[in-house]
């Protein structure tokens, strides 16, 4: 085949586009400091990247139930220890109201302590947590998840879980229901014991001091379930952690730049580049009087 003199030229031009692109391809690299962006560069690595990417983003959404759930359980092991402190100060009042010394005044001023101790119980059980009731199981919405007449506490919430997922097929529940509440016997028993106070009742008296430790030892162990729970996302939060840093490490190995390297790659090509156009600058010059 013969070789004109525009086949040279046009072969240059070839040579300096393809360097000029590999510049353009090698400082894109170094501002992004992503060298695997598009999958035909490396079809395995990119697969692998946002295989990595997703599981990073689950893990993500997985840390962020749990601190949602780690806000309920801390809010509802907080009115735990409150309704406890609660049942421990009316427990105090029914060991004085049993003393033989006391007359029917002095237990009906008590009994109007615990009348308020009850309202007061009654409202650390209408808490919310960001709008929503702690106590009434899934009818979060409720106005109030209890309501006291005076006589009786009535519930109006259900015995549902509330559950927020934390890993794979993993499902943690983390809260109290108001049921589990009222098994408790926390508002019959202190209803009971104001009501024995009123009556001037003794042995009543006496026989509620039991039932209102009974309430209080319940009380700590709704407690301590919410505390196993809230240690077990704990350590789900630390291994989540723990995974999505290797993953960052495992993704940045497969996409990141190697800056030095691409500097180098480069410097060389910018090299190539200046000298092509050098050479281009010769040949295309060339003319029918330089060969007379």
């Amino acid at each position: 085949m013969r070789i004109t003199q525009s086949i040279i030229a046009r072969n240059i031009l070839q040579g300096i586009n393809q360097s000029r692109e590999k510049m353009n391809m090698l400082q894109i690299d170094m501002a992004t400091g992503k060298e695997l962006r598009q999958s035909s560069k490396d079809p395995v690595n990119f697969a692998r990247s946002a295989r990595f990417r997703r599981t990073i983003n689950r893990n993500e959404q997985y840390l962020r139930n749990i601190s949602d759930a780690k806000g309920w359980i801390t809010t509802t092991n907080t009115l735990l220890d409150n309704l406890y402190t609660v049942v421990v100060n009316a427990k105090e009042i029914a060991t004085q109201g049993a003393d033989d010394s006391l007359d029917a005044n002095t237990r009906s001023m008590l009994a109007d302590k615990i009348n308020g101790y009850i309202e007061e119980v009654v409202s650390l059980a209408n808490s919310k947590y960001l709008g929503k009731n702690v106590f009434a199981g899934t009818k979060t919405r409720e106005d109030k998840a209890f309501i006291f007449d005076g006589s009786t506490v009535t519930y109006e919430g259900n015995a549902g879980s509330i559950s927020r997922r934390v890993g794979d097929n993993v499902n943690v529940s983390i809260n109290v229901s108001g049921k589990q509440l009222e098994n408790t016997n926390l508002f019959s028993s202190l209803i009971e014991l104001r009501d024995n106070l009123t009556a001037n009742d003794q042995e009543s008296i006496r026989s509620s001091i039991e039932a209102v430790s009974t309430v209080a030892s319940q009380l700590t162990s709704l407690s301590s379930a919410m505390g196993s729970i809230q240690k077990q996302l704990e350590l789900t939060t630390n291994r989540l952690e723990v995974a999505n840093l290797n993953l960052r490490s495992y993704l940045s190995q497969a996409e990141d730049v190697d800056l030095a390297e691409a500097i180098t790659k480069y410097n060389s090509e910018e090299m190539a580049y200046r000298a092509a156009l050098q050479t281009s600058t010769s040949a295309i010059k060339m003319n029918l009087l330089d060969f007379l």
